[in-house]
């Protein structure tokens, strides 16, 4: 009964990281063939729910303290004390918000303009935009790799992050990703 277990766990891992192989593949071919990779690509968010997918695996409740949600966000927050990548990213992830709020205030208070405000809401799923914004800013490999680093502190044992194999290969995955320049046509 405890190598069923282990057997779903381990199914479990594979299947995660087979998505996101599938996925960086997919972004891989689409930055070769079209010689360009547009930020608002269905193949870039299906990477990014991937990436939060393998995030969420075996991802520690408690180990985010007293946020909310269990959400990679705040992951990203609480890792944010000790990873400069994830402190940068966190910071421009500050700043979007912010003038996401000004432009709706600013849209809001001009009644003539209200029909504005439903198309400068940001074009990303906000789910993702953590991801997506690593992504770009080439930090998302490095966040993984403190992730796997100090998997003990966030993650359950069988975590595909806190995987001796898994973990790393998940980071390096995302190497190739990180290195491509994106489009903001």
């Amino acid at each position: 009964m405890a190598s069923t277990t282990v057997d779903e766990g381990e199914e479990a891992r594979d299947k995660l990281l087979r998505g996101v192989k599938k996925e960086v593949k997919q972004l891989m071919e689409e930055a070769v063939t079209r010689k360009f990779v547009h930020e608002e690509s269905s193949t870039i968010t299906a990477l990014c729910g991937a990436v939060e997918a393998c995030l969420q695996h075996g991802l520690r409740k408690r180990s985010l303290g007293l946020f909310k949600n269990s959400t990679t966000t705040a992951l990203l927050q609480k890792v944010s004390k000790n990873c400069g990548s994830a402190a940068d990213v966190i910071r421009m992830l500050s700043e979007i918000e912010q003038n996401n709020e000004n432009v709706r205030k600013s849209v809001d208070s001009n009644k003539n303009q209200t029909s504005l405000s439903s198309s400068r809401k940001t074009p990303y799923n906000p789910k993702y935009m953590w991801i997506r914004l690593a992504l770009f800013e080439k930090q998302l490999a490095k966040i993984l790799e403190y992730l796997v680093t100090n998997s003990s502190k966030y993650y359950e044992k069988d975590a595909l992050i806190a995987d001796p194999c898994d973990g790393p290969t998940l980071a390096t995955l995302l190497v190739g990703p990180c290195a491509l320049d994106y489009t903001k046509m």
